[in-house]
């Protein structure tokens, strides 16, 4: 099932985690503060290459993609 939503959602629409992550596209300078977001679940690396209808933020659980809906 896709998910999407006009907003980063509170709870993964799957599991129900508060720990939704957007996802970090592109190569990061891999540092003390990355690597807490990281183990914290804000954030989540999405790989080198940004897929413009990719997912935009990823659950730190359950690894469920979650995409950005642009309809109104």
């Amino acid at each position: 099932m896709k998910y999407a939503f006009k907003r980063k959602p509170r709870k993964c629409p799957a599991c129900g985690s508060s720990r939704v992550a957007s996802i970090l596209y592109g190569m990061p300078a891999y540092d003390e503060k990355l690597r807490e977001e990281l183990d914290q679940g804000k954030i989540a690396l999405g790989g080198c290459l940004l897929d413009p209808g990719g997912p935009v933020w990823m659950c730190a659980d359950c690894k469920t993609d979650i995409y950005r809906s642009w309809k109104g």
